[in-house]
């Protein structure tokens, strides 16, 4: 077994994107002990990028990484799965017991590597992620490792994960993956002191749920230290207020010395010692409440809180279509990554209706020489259903999807956003962005910013992440008030407050819905489905 670094510490660690208005972060430390370490936070934040600097792949703006990149070897397993993994074709020759153990725990078929393009995503990102692990590196990053795949394959990467022994680094929102796999948390903080908004990142040990409660604990500390110093604040402004009034009290008494018997001098030279002292005391413990109360302000703002979020609605004014029925398709079997009825292949999977829950299952058949496809019934979307397509990977949850949109006409406003976009799709959705007037582009950035998209990242030039670009093209296809809205796996790479804010306007949407998902929560949540009902996939 090989022997790998115990440690890998970064330095005082800065990025800024060329052009970029402000530094993506500034002066973080990280360490990196054997075994799992998850990078957590909104979409955007960093995290990928942080974890491409560690490997060297990504030169920082200052700071150091020890030991240096060059003197280990390591690899990354990316969030997109367009394009096939650099070692591909020398995992397709390794027949090692160590990768034909990596093989068999992820369920990977001997012509995977032939056939990259036409697998699912759900097995593109299986075989990734063998690809990484089997290269046996010293630091190994997975980022979003569980995008696309069903519960079965979650399970089999956390377990190929956890009999990895090197520097691991797990870019990733899945609780469940978290909380299996990782012996400590980074998250990436929005933090807001001393007027302005700055990312920090925090060592939290533990899986998810651990590090979500300290961290929980550890804003409650700083909110009630924030209230105490704002309390303090209060008491010395109180205290201000009674010496002003006790002064303007001794100003009158002053004054009024002209009571005392004019011709009795004694009297009215002890009564002027008197006040002059009184206002020297006076002014003195005025000028120290001053002190005091600048000391209190300048610790209230040293303060950190956590950002403000946006945790408003996304409002639309969208009514449902006057047709009885938007999309169908009639019973028979569709040839997977078509999108029409075919006679000519061997259904090896079916879809199975219970209400509005579609589950896509395996046939018990042995696999056909020929094409291979999914049996369904005759189905059909009214203009207000929500339906939700779950299933293991590669049983036909997509195809069904695309044989549902090629039976919409044309005149329907739509919206159709794929589990896996275009190379260059945040480059044409930056360019939409761009070329709307001052109306709709605020309109846009507003409904973005109830995801928890940062809107000034949006309009700055910047190169999206996956989850930014997910979150635009929704917010640009809202534009067109679509009467239906098809979804292919839309919680891949988002943020959990993301996800939650997409489901509560998701369920809340007056159209026709279809979605694909594995995130059973995300359907309950979005579809309405009963939890004795649902299929566990």
């Amino acid at each position: 077994m090989a022997t790998h670094p115990t440690n890998l510490i970064g330095r005082h660690i800065s990025f800024s994107y060329d052009g970029a208005p402000n530094a993506l972060f500034d002066g973080i430390d990280v360490t990196l002990p054997q075994g799992w370490t998850a990078f957590l936070g909104d979409n955007g934040c960093g995290k990928t990028t942080l974890a491409t600097i560690i490997l060297g792949r990504l030169t920082p703006t200052e700071g150091t990484i020890n030991p240096s990149p060059s003197t280990f070897v390591d690899a990354y397993c990316a969030q997109e799965c367009t394009t096939e993994p650099t070692n591909l074709d020398a995992f397709a020759n390794d027949w090692s017991p160590s990768a034909i153990a990596v093989r068999d725990m992820l369920g990977i078929g001997d012509d995977w590597p032939y056939r990259f393009l036409t697998l699912s995503g759900g097995e593109r990102k299986r075989l990734q992620v063998a690809c990484a692990i089997a290269s046996n590196p010293d630091v190994l990053v997975l980022d979003e490792p569980t995008n696309h795949v069903d519960a079965d394959t979650r399970a089999a990467i956390a377990s190929a994960m956890r009999a990895y022994d090197g520097i691991g680094v797990l870019v990733s929102h899945d609780i469940e993956l978290i909380d299996a796999t990782c012996t400590q948390c980074l998250m990436f903080e929005r933090r807001h002191v001393d007027g302005r908004n700055r990312t920090v990142l925090e060592r939290y040990a533990g899986g998810y749920t651990k590090a979500s409660r300290t961290r929980e604990h550890r804003a409650n500390e700083r909110a009630d230290e924030l209230k105490a110093a704002h309390d303090a604040q209060r008491s010395i402004r109180q205290s201000q207020d009674k010496r002003r009034a006790m002064m303007n009290a001794a100003s009158a008494r002053k004054h009024g010395g002209w009571k005392i018997d004019r011709h009795d001098h004694d009297a009215r030279n002890t009564h002027k010692w008197n006040e002059k002292q009184a206002d020297k005391a006076s002014a003195a413990a005025y000028r120290a409440l001053g002190s005091r109360l600048e000391a209190a302000e300048r610790a209230a703002a040293s303060i950190e809180t956590d950002a403000k979020r946006y945790d408003g609605e996304i409002l639309v004014d969208i009514a449902p279509s006057a047709r009885r029925e938007l999309a169908h398709i009639d019973a028979g079997v569709i040839r997977f990554g078509d999108a029409a009825e075919t006679d000519d292949c061997v259904a090896v999977s079916e879809l199975v209706i219970d209400g509005t829950h579609w589950h896509t299952c395996a046939l018990d058949a042995a696999q056909p020489l020929g094409d291979a496809g999914i049996r369904v019934p005759r189905l059909s979307v009214g203009p207000r259903d929500h339906i939700g397509i779950d299933g293991a990977n590669g049983t036909g949850k997509s195809t069904v999807v695309r044989a549902l949109l090629a039976s919409v006409a044309d005149t329907l406003p739509t919206l159709t956003i794929t589990q896996i976009p275009a190379p260059d799709a945040h480059v044409r959705l930056l360019d939409e962005l761009r070329h709307l007037d001052n109306g709709e582009r605020a309109h846009v950035l507003s409904m973005a910013a109830q995801l928890n998209a940062d809107p000034d990242r949006m309009t700055s030039g910047e190169r999206l992440s996956p989850g930014e670009a997910q979150k635009l093209a929704l917010c640009l296809g809202l534009l067109r008030a679509p009467q239906l809205i098809m979804l292919d796996e839309p919680t891949n790479h988002l943020d959990v407050h993301s996800k939650q804010a997409l489901a509560r306007f998701l369920r809340g949407y007056a159209g026709a819905l279809v979605i694909v998902s594995h995130e059973r929560w995300f359907l309950d949540e979005v579809c309405g489905f009963e939890d004795d009902a649902r299929t566990v996939s």
